[in-house]
């Protein structure tokens, strides 16, 4: 299941990492249209936003894997083994609830824009419901990510 999990996570990484290329790119293009060819792209802004969600969102539980997101270790490193280990444990168990929580939530209203047909128009005129789609699953990856790192606090590895 964990390798499993890791595929997944190196997955929605790779995915993240094209979506900012892909931004990147557009962006450099749509300079070259508008201030050299005097022909702007109307869908760069629009598409790198939705991109923003999706390569945030599902690249979290990649970066929750690797440790890359902010700690205070200033606060941390001066516990005791036993506070540092409570610590992590409360800190596991936190970020599985709001992110659960947050997972559910997400889904329900990404369901109900389905449902709704209910689109987002501006330039371009999308289902609003691809648009929040990487939210509950990008949630969802983290809440199973902590419940790992959960299961490994508590048998001590690390």
């Amino acid at each position: 299941m964990r390798r499993f999990l890791s595929r997944t996570l190196d997955a929605a990484a790779v995915f993240s990492a094209a979506c900012i290329a892909f931004i990147t790119l557009s962006i450099c293009c749509e300079v070259i249209a508008r201030y050299f060819l005097h022909r702007p792209l109307r869908w760069t802004v629009e598409i790198s936003e939705y991109l923003q969600i999706y390569f945030a969102f599902l690249g979290a539980a990649w970066v929750l894997r690797k440790k890359g997101h902010v700690s205070l270790d200033i606060v941390v490193g001066r516990l005791g083994p036993r506070c540092r280990r409570a610590f992590r444990l409360a800190t596991d168990i936190l970020v599985i609830l709001v992110a659960a929580t947050l997972s559910f939530f997400a889904a329900v209203v990404a369901l109900e824009q389905f449902l709704l047909g209910t689109p987002v128009i501006k330039s371009l005129e999308v289902p609003k419901w691809i648009v929040i789609a990487p939210i509950p699953v990008g949630m969802f990856l983290v809440a199973v990510e902590s419940f790992v790192g959960l299961i490994d606090d508590l048998q001590g590895e690390n």
